[in-house]
């Protein structure tokens, strides 16, 4: 049940939501080993005995000796020069990428997310880190620069959840509510998720999680269009 707040005090939340503030740093063994061994094992790990490329997750001494400049699967802060993170972002159908088409579950975009970042702090591991880089904002960022065909394609395939199968060709059809920026009648701007619209009540997710109704009336044109474009999406 959703606790109904005075609007004021909403606005107040949502109004110091900081949209720069760094992410919490990306510990490999916590956070990225489980996603790793359950979606590439088969082909990259001492459990399954397969080392394909030269890679075992699961063999931290070994997945760390090929980091480094020369050895491509992770530059330490470039991981747009990391073969790592290449194959996961490519689209399902280039040869390049991880899985190979068929041969498993691919990273979802939240998944895809964590490897730049933890890359971008500098590939901690095993007590050591190379130099730190940057990365964008928003990993949906990266889909601006790429045709508007292929950006469509990855956006669909990496928004799938998990054990599903994309059923239409428009990404909104089979994305899960996202993070976007809505802006006020008086021309703040905010972010958050879209949850669901009841009513002229638009329910919306905080970064930190909370959820919070927003009268739709109070929200500019622009994002009261886009706020029921979203919620038809959903239907």
């Amino acid at each position: 049940m959703i606790r109904r707040r005075p609007l004021l005090s909403i606005l107040a939340a949502l109004s110091v939501v900081d949209a720069t503030a760094p992410a919490a740093e990306v510990d490999y063994e916590k956070d990225l080993l489980p996603i790793l061994m359950a979606k590439c094992a088969d082909c990259h790990s001492d459990q399954e005995g397969m080392a394909k490329g030269g890679l075992k997750f699961d063999n931290v001494s070994h997945f760390r000796s090929q980091f480094g400049e020369g050895k491509s699967w992770v530059v330490p802060g470039n991981w747009d020069a990391s073969q790592l993170f290449l194959t996961v972002f490519r689209p399902s159908d280039d040869k390049a990428a991880m899985p190979p088409k068929g041969k498993g579950e691919r990273l979802n975009l939240d998944e895809v997310r964590l490897v730049m970042q933890w890359i971008a702090d500098g590939a901690p591991i095993d007590g050591e880190r190379g130099p730190r880089g940057s990365m964008p904002e928003k990993i949906e960022d990266l889909f601006l620069d790429l045709p508007p065909d292929l950006a469509e394609k990855l956006r669909q395939e990496l928004s799938v959840k998990p054990g599903t199968t994309p059923t239409s060709s428009s990404p909104a059809a089979s994305a899960p509510p996202k993070e976007e920026a809505w802006t006020n009648r008086e021309g703040r701007t905010i972010r958050a998720t879209l949850l669901r619209v009841e009513g002229e009540t638009a329910v919306l997710r905080l970064p930190d999680g909370r959820e919070v109704p927003y009268p739709l009336a109070q929200l500019s044109p622009e994002s009261q269009s886009r706020a029921r474009e979203v919620a038809g999406a959903m239907k």
